[in-house]
């Protein structure tokens, strides 16, 4: 299964779960919902597989470099 994207502007307009890795059938899918024909859609309209963010490298503990001494006023 694969997660798709559909930009306008390089914004994202939507995001679907389908049940392909095609990029063709991902980009028929938005058309159609959209009522376009293809050279239509293409001017307005681009689909991207969606790539799930990476997650940060190891555990980040801000509280721990933070000091624990108060300041007196």
């Amino acid at each position: 299964m694969g997660m798709w994207q559909l930009l306008c502007n390089e914004e994202v307009v939507d995001t679907v779960d389908l049940k392909t890795e095609k990029y063709e059938e991902a980009h028929t899918y938005f058309r159609l919902r959209k009522n376009l024909d293809n050279e239509g859609f293409n001017r307005i309209f681009i689909v991207k597989e969606y790539i799930k963010p990476k997650k940060s490298i190891g555990n980040i503990r801000w509280w721990k470099d933070e000091s624990v001494k108060l300041d007196d006023f």
